[in-house]
């Protein structure tokens, strides 16, 4: 149990030493730039491949997962959604981006670090199910209720390609995809190199970190704006409530399979949740502050949440 509990504070150092790096002004904006891009665009998928490529994913009943998962995530949207038009009179495509940020969460470049460092990468795989749906679902309606909103030239069709295409294009996924294709075509794993290979999940786990540390010191919390709270709220508090009675009691799912769903449903707001604000140009400032808000949270609930299970258990 101490183990578990000092390894997810050693998670959150990580992100610290980031966070502190940029504030501090000790790296440059270049370095910054460089080490984020080495760290998402070729260690991560790169780690990704490697660790699909090794391990058969577990037997389990795919669609109640799923459905506990991204069902608890898509009430949340729609509570949060007609929260704001209610209280807030927020317009459809502002009330859509409050709603993505109550239910995103940082999947990659939190969840994954945290799920391996917990259970390690052949328990966190049905994790990584989540991590493969989790942009296409959230992403797909989100932006569907913002384009209809908006009938920007009326192009749906091609709105809708250009989304698929951009989902396509995610390097991330495409790491889990290629490495899910070697697993099942059975290539095999090049054991004469697999000491020196293993070593770059090993590696990729702390430098992603620092680099969400890094993302995290560019936004700035505006302590003012109320909204954040309630968006925080949703996301931290609400959602993993409703993820645990729905998978713990609705479908009676596994302790190991609600802990990951649980966990994965209390995972800060992603900072995927910014881009859909800046690429929408609306709540931005609200946004960015909760993700700084909700990612401090999340060290609090996620440890509370990891000893729960572990005591409980």
């Amino acid at each position: 149990m101490i183990e578990i509990i000092i390894s997810t504070i050693g998670v959150f150092i990580y992100i610290f030493i980031g966070f502190s790096l940029k504030k501090l002004k000790l790296i440059s904006v270049k370095f910054e730039i460089f080490f984020t891009k080495i760290s998402f665009n070729i260690l991560l998928p790169i780690a990704l491949v490697i660790n699909f490529w090794q391990i058969s994913f577990p037997e389990i009943y795919l669609f109640n997962f799923l459905i506990a998962f991204f069902g608890s995530g898509t009430l949340i949207f729609f509570i949060s959604f007609l929260v704001s038009k209610k209280l807030f009179k927020f317009r459809t495509d502002q009330s859509a981006v409050f709603g993505f940020s109550s239910c995103f969460g940082n999947s990659v470049a939190l969840g994954i670090p945290l799920m391996y460092t917990i259970l390690g990468p052949i328990k966190a795989m049905p994790y990584m199910i989540l991590v493969l749906f989790h942009g296409i679902i959230y992403f797909t309606y989100t932006t569907l209720i913002i384009e209809n909103y908006r009938s920007r030239d009326h192009k749906n069709l091609f709105r809708i390609f250009r989304i698929i295409l951009g989902l396509l294009k995610n390097i991330v996924l495409f790491g889990m995809f290629l490495g899910l294709f070697f697993s099942f075509i059975e290539v095999p794993f090049p054991k004469d190199f697999a000491t020196y290979l293993n070593l770059i999940p090993v590696l990729t786990l702390p430098t992603v970190l620092i680099s969400l540390g890094l993302a995290l010191a560019n936004f700035k919390l505006n302590i003012g704006m109320h909204e954040i709270f309630i968006i925080t709220f949703f996301k931290n508090i609400l959602q993993p409530f409703v993820a645990f009675i729905t998978s713990k009691y609705l479908f009676q799912m596994s302790n190991e399979l609600v802990l990951i769903i649980t966990l994965a449903s209390a995972l800060p707001s992603g900072s995927q949740t910014y881009y859909l604000s800046y690429r929408y140009n609306t709540l931005q400032k609200t946004i960015s502050a909760n993700i700084v808000l909700s990612t401090f949270l999340s060290f609090f609930t996620l440890s509370i949440l990891i000893y729960l299970f572990n005591f409980l258990n």
